[in-house]
């Protein structure tokens, strides 16, 4: 009884501890959704011109499409609803801005929503593999 009163403790942690990462990225991304979706001409000049000449509709329409895929992320994030991917869609947006966009004065936020990213990932593929 004893083993599994804390295996089973252990596993309500970690889904405690998960929360804040889940609350947080989740208001990281509606925030960055509603500017995306209703001022895209404000973060154009964050995308690199080689990566807008490779679109085939114009920056403000993928912008767009950027907001309402990060809004589909924030919901996950809240839900729990594809939690896994919604992480690794997370983690692979914000590696990508990192990689392209090179170092500026937020990229510590990048990387903070990155680290967070990673672990709510991480935590999910734990928790599978060891239910």
């Amino acid at each position: 009884m004893g083993d599994c009163f804390f295996i089973c403790m252990n596993f309500q942690y970690s889904r405690l501890s998960e929360w804040p990462l889940r609350l947080g990225l989740a208001a990281v991304f509606i925030y960055s959704s509603y500017g995306l979706f209703f001022n895209p001409q404000d973060w154009i000049g964050y995308m690199p011109v080689w990566f807008q000449n490779l679109l085939p509709v114009a920056p403000e329409s993928y912008l767009k499409f950027q907001a309402l895929a990060e809004l589909a992320c924030a919901f996950s994030f809240l839900t729990g609803f594809l939690l896994r991917w919604a992480a690794l869609v997370a983690a692979a947006e914000m590696l990508g801005i990192l990689l392209f966009n090179g170092i500026d004065a937020v990229t510590f936020r990048d990387m903070a929503i990155l680290g967070a990213a990673l672990s709510v990932f991480l935590a999910r593929h734990e928790s599978a593999a060891n239910n």
